[in-house]
């Protein structure tokens, strides 16, 4: 189902989005819902970066996403922050219908898998890893199945275009609980 221009319009016209507190660097992502004349909001969220309201109703519990700025900050997470991470995964879990972890700076499964950095760059972040894509992807893999943590994946290469990918996820998840609350014909 493709979404209509008046129904992209009505969406963002009752939906605020939900910034966690404590997340950082995201001019990028407000700057653009500002331009979008979507509202948005900053505060504590129990788990995740982002989710939304619309309508009235608060969908922080059931639909999240997870935001990455970069392959480097999700390879610290994965070796250096893993019980963190793992800890509010499962939290997520075991309470959204819903997460999505959105990945900026990379392209795709491949290019996360074939991601490395500079061997200067490993010298002065002191590790000995280089091809650290391949560590990140064979755990997410294994994080993301259903019997694990069953998250999404999305990739945003160009920053700009994450609010426009937050707005398509929570639109659809409103979308269809719309269809699914609605009275039965």
């Amino acid at each position: 189902m493709r979404l209509s221009a008046d129904e992209k319009k009505d969406f963002m016209k009752k939906v605020t989005i939900l910034i966690d507190s404590r997340e950082q660097v995201n001019e990028h992502i407000t700057q653009v819902l500002s331009q979008l004349g979507v509202m948005f909001a900053t505060k504590k969220l129990d788990y995740g970066d982002y989710s939304f309201t619309a309508e009235g109703k608060d969908f922080s519990h059931s639909c999240v996403i997870e935001r990455k700025a970069k392959i480097d900050e999700l390879y610290g997470n994965v070796t250096g922050d893993r019980e963190r991470i793992e800890k509010e995964l499962d939290t997520i879990s075991r309470n959204a219908v819903q997460c999505t972890l959105l990945l900026e700076g990379c392209k795709s499964w491949e290019h996360l898998k074939e991601f490395q950095i500079s061997e200067t760059g490993a010298e002065k972040q002191g590790r000995k890893v280089r091809n650290i894509g391949a560590t990140v992807y064979s755990t997410l893999q294994s994080w993301r199945c259903g019997n694990r943590y069953h998250f999404d994946v999305e990739f945003i290469w160009e920053r700009e275009k994450s609010a426009l990918k937050m707005l398509e996820l929570f639109y659809w998840f409103w979308h269809n609980y719309k269809a699914q609350t609605a009275p039965r014909k």
